[in-house]
């Protein structure tokens, strides 16, 4: 976190003078000196490396620039107060009041507190932060007293987040996320085609596709930064959800999200039964259940949805396999696959995309339940900047998701 860039109560001076047409009626308005609010605005400038607005006897009207930023602190300012109206006992506030409640904290209490969710307890956050532990307890107490609510569970030896407390860091997460992202718009602004884009990807997501996407974007902006980070579904959404990933590719879920993310589809990628090439069962022309049943079988731990379908198929047979290895990871799956006459179920483009000259084939059999549909996720209220956006139009462009054949296939 850029403490130059988040000084949160520059950024609140930034709106009070936006929102009062000039400086010296923003000063009055908010308690302070006309010099402070003055000098609060100069670092602003000197922190975003730009005029902000052009002063005037009439008063102080926002620059291009200016209302770029404006833009990006006004939802940082309805994240912060959404964050606050959603605490218990905070419902019935007045919009005043939750400003105020809002304008009230620091850039130290934020951060700790949003440390503290994320980690787990004080002590990780401590760590994390590089200060003292009584100094992340004291931003504790600073911030709980400043909200009027519990945000911690406290024991002997440890302080965490209780589920509101979670819930506050992530709203004043994707608060913070909306400055770091003015920084990118402004650049843009400038002509520099720079930026930064966090892709969380699935691991039943062919490798080579994101690869192919991301070369499409650094063929437009060859100063881009992209992070890619593969992990569980859960751990994703959580991270999409807190702003520490922009978008989520993979596959959709059954029944679809629609609590404060929205998801698009690219491809159908239905599963198929997935064995090594020379298996005894690879190259027929029908396979049947019993032939199913006659090998042992690898498979994903349970709580995915690829280990459902599995399930369902073995409940079919006339006897069950074995299952001789369970796994979440999907290169140990495959190694088996190829090491041995094990079957296992897939993607058909992990199959088709997974790995240059892959040892793997689809078996041909109807199997119940194979509907699969890959596609992207991203918070409902996000705006992206304009290389994140591209990132989107490429990943769609790739995959042929504008495309009448969308919904079929890929490519």
């Amino acid at each position: 976190m850029d403490d130059d860039l988040t000084r949160l109560r520059r950024l609140f001076l930034f709106d009070a003078v936006c929102a009062a047409g000039g400086i010296g009626a923003a000063a009055s308005q908010a308690g302070r000196t006309q010099p402070a609010v003055s000098l609060a605005i100069g670092k602003l400038e000197e922190s975003f490396g730009g005029a902000l607005f052009v002063r005037g006897y009439g008063g102080s009207e926002l620059t291009q620039e200016g209302a770029i930023l404006q833009r990006r602190v006004r939802r940082m300012l309805d994240q912060m107060e959404r964050a606050v109206a959603g605490l218990p006992g905070c419902e019935a506030l007045s919009a005043a009041s939750i400003a105020k409640v809002c304008r009230h904290l620091t850039d130290t209490q934020v951060r700790c507190h949003i440390a503290i969710a994320r980690c787990g307890s004080a002590a990780e956050a401590a760590q994390q932060l590089d200060v003292s532990q009584p100094a992340v307890h004291r931003a504790a107490r600073q911030i709980e007293q400043a909200v009027g609510v519990t945000l911690y569970r406290r024991r002997v030896h440890s302080v965490s987040a209780n589920a509101a407390g979670v819930e506050f860091a992530r709203c004043l997460s994707l608060a913070l996320y909306e400055i770091a992202q003015a920084r990118e718009d402004l650049a843009y602004a400038r002509g520099q085609m720079t930026g930064k884009v966090a892709i969380g990807i699935l691991p039943m997501l062919p490798p080579r596709l994101v690869a192919r996407a991301i070369r499409r974007l650094l063929a437009i902006y060859p100063a881009a930064k992209v992070t890619v980070d593969e992990g569980s579904h859960a751990r994703l959404l959580r991270e999409l959800r807190f702003g520490t990933i922009d978008v989520l590719l993979g596959a959709l879920r059954e029944p679809r999200l629609s609590e404060s993310v929205q998801e698009s589809e690219l491809f159908a990628d239905p599963y198929v039964v997935a064995v090594r090439k020379g298996h005894r069962l690879a190259g027929r022309k029908k396979v049947s259940a019993r032939d199913l049943a006659a090998f042992d079988w690898v498979v994903p731990q349970r709580g995915v949805p690829r280990r459902t379908v599995i399930d369902a198929i073995l409940a079919r047979l006339p006897k069950q396999p074995p299952l001789v290895v369970e796994t979440s990871s999907l290169a140990m799956m495959m190694a088996m696959l190829t090491e041995s006459d094990c079957i296992t179920l897939q993607s058909r483009s992990q199959i088709r995309e997974a790995y240059l000259g892959s040892e793997m084939v689809a078996l041909e059999l109807e199997i119940p339940a194979s509907e699969r549909t890959v596609g992207y996720t991203l918070r409902s209220d996000w705006l992206g900047t304009a290389m994140q956006q591209s990132f989107i139009e490429q990943l769609r462009l790739e995959c042929g998701a504008d495309s009448p054949r969308a919904s079929v296939s890929y490519r």
